[in-house]
């Protein structure tokens, strides 16, 4: 027969010591892309003047949220 105080002195078990990562900050992601759109004008002397505008696109996304910034860069030429 076992007795009350043996029952109640029974080992327990140990819990495992359980590991948690820490939660990693989202990650800025980035995207960039480049057009380009030409012109071409003819010039009182009979020359062509050729325009490039070059549209740099950025897009990136923070913390789920996207934005955009544009950037506008023009060249121009005689031919």
């Amino acid at each position: 027969m076992i007795s009350s105080v043996e029952a109640r002195s029974a080992p327990r078990a140990r819990r495992s010591k359980m590991e948690v990562n820490p939660a990693s900050p989202s990650v800025p992601t980035s995207w960039e892309k480049e057009h380009t759109v030409q012109s071409i004008a003819k010039t009182p002397d009979n020359r062509y003047k050729v325009t490039d505008t070059i549209y740099n696109v950025i897009t990136y996304d923070t913390n789920g949220k996207i934005e955009q910034s544009t950037n506008v860069r023009y060249l121009d030429y005689l031919v």
